[in-house]
């Protein structure tokens, strides 16, 4: 039986997941999360795709990518082939890294990007430490929304969301985080 074709648009905005086979973390440490960011980076390069938000959790990852007029389908099989090559030399395996092939979803309102923005930025929510404070985890883009933090690999452009609820800086980040704070009480 074929698969169903994926949903594509020059111009949309996807929220991208992917996940590991279930008897293998995708990220066995920070190193493999940085890796995975550089990869992204290095890929933001070649393709001019913008990243508004991601979250990389031990297991599974969360991109929100504007694909800006590149193939959402070529992007992520670079940054994932590459990755899996990368992670199976590293860690001495071969083999299968990724469960499926990406999933990913268009972003088809505002309302739809406010909400997959803070579930994404919430997301830390669920490891331990992190519970009530999610811009404290490093592999998230919520610290750099809130201003706590710099990109280290000028990935996101938070401007986009940001504007969204302010043109003042402060105003919109407090709006944020009011957004955040309030999906995670759900």
């Amino acid at each position: 039986m074929p698969r169903i074709a994926r949903q594509k648009k020059e111009d949309a905005i996807f929220h991208v997941m992917a996940r590991s086979i279930s008897e293998v973390d995708l990220f066995k440490d920070n190193e493999d999360k940085l890796n995975y960011l550089a990869l992204v980076k290095k890929y933001q390069k070649t393709y001019e795709f913008r990243v508004y938000g991601y979250c990389l959790m031990d297991n599974h990852l969360h991109l929100i990518i504007d694909a800006n007029g590149a193939d959402i389908s070529r992007i992520m099989h670079s940054i994932n082939f590459s990755y899996a090559q990368y992670f199976n030399h590293r860690h001495k395996r071969h083999g299968h890294l990724f469960q499926d092939r990406f999933k990913s979803k268009m972003v088809k309102s505002e309302i739809y990007l406010y909400a997959l923005s803070a579930y994404v930025h919430n997301n830390p929510c669920d490891i331990k430490g992190y519970e009530k404070c999610p811009e404290k985890y490093e592999f998230s883009s919520l610290s750099i929304y809130l201003g706590l933090r710099h990109d280290p690999y000028e990935l996101v452009d938070d401007g986009f969301i940001m504007g969204m609820f302010s043109k003042n800086s402060k105003r919109a980040r407090e709006s944020y985080m009011k957004l955040v704070y309030k999906c995670s009480d759900k």
